[in-house]
């Protein structure tokens, strides 16, 4: 059973479109000239060169931050006009999902900066069809890459296996056909943000051919967004997508 615990932060208020000076020093920045809507990182196991992976509204951008007082976008690559894009990472390749088309992004970084290289995996999946776009994803500490909100399964989560060829992502199964906005994965259990439902759902995904259902419960606002576990793995937080929402607590011990 979830137990629920409102926590009336004030924090979100402190977000403004002004650089917050507390406790911080701006080092540099780059000036897209565009809206970016996603960022993750990447660290090159080899040299241990550190890289942001920054989602634009036309593509992916990839900064070498090896100054941080001289930040260097390394590659750019385009991609549908889109204004949500999410990226997440396995091994030396990035994937990065969007709402307007050409399916999941590929990118290969084993040789950066030198040789940046990428295509779009958009397979027709049987039963499913063809994957066209997604609106997020998440890869769990196993290798499974779970795309939500797509066009596909009702917007329900689509799992891959990126472990196997990181470069050729592998179909596994479909999740319950529920949109889900959000996804987040750990130790085989599958957190859905059913955005439309307002719900956290929490599945297992053990058996990656028979994802069954744990529990579920409505998230105060009843419009959820997202959802993530504290180190401990005992507490799920998620916010819902209006204005004045808290951030909320689960206790997901049990």
């Amino acid at each position: 059973m979830m137990k629920k615990t409102l926590l009336s932060l004030l924090f979100a208020s402190v977000a403004t479109l002004a650089f917050p000076q507390f406790n911080m020093t701006l080092l540099d920045a780059i000036d897209y000239g565009t809206n970016a809507n996603d960022i993750w990182g990447w660290v090159d196991p080899d040299d241990g060169t550190e890289y942001a992976l920054v989602g634009l509204r036309d593509g992916l951008s990839i900064v070498d931050l090896t100054d941080p007082e001289d930040v260097v976008e390394v590659q750019f690559v385009p991609g549908p006009n889109s204004t949500w894009r999410d990226i997440k990472t396995w091994g030396n390749h990035v994937y990065v999902t969007n709402e307007t088309g050409n399916g999941l992004l590929v990118v290969d970084m084993s040789d950066a900066p030198d040789s940046i290289t990428w295509y779009e995996w958009a397979p027709d999946l049987p039963d499913l069809g063809q994957l066209s776009s997604c609106h997020n994803l998440y890869i769990d500490e196993f290798g499974y890459c779970y795309l939500s909100g797509c066009n596909i399964n009702g917007g329900g989560m689509v799992v891959l296996d990126v472990f196997s060829d990181p470069g050729n992502p592998i179909y596994v199964a479909p999740a319950p056909p529920v949109y889900a906005h959000d996804v987040y994965v750990r130790d085989n259990k599958m957190y859905a943000s059913e955005i439309y439902a307002g719900s956290l759902s929490i599945y297992d995904v053990s058996d990656k051919q028979n994802i069954t259902l744990l529990g579920s419960t409505q998230t105060p606002y009843t419009f959820t967004h997202n959802a993530w576990l504290n180190d401990a793995g005992d507490v799920a937080f998620t916010t819902d997508e209006k204005g004045n929402a808290p951030v909320t607590s689960y206790d997901v011990s049990d």
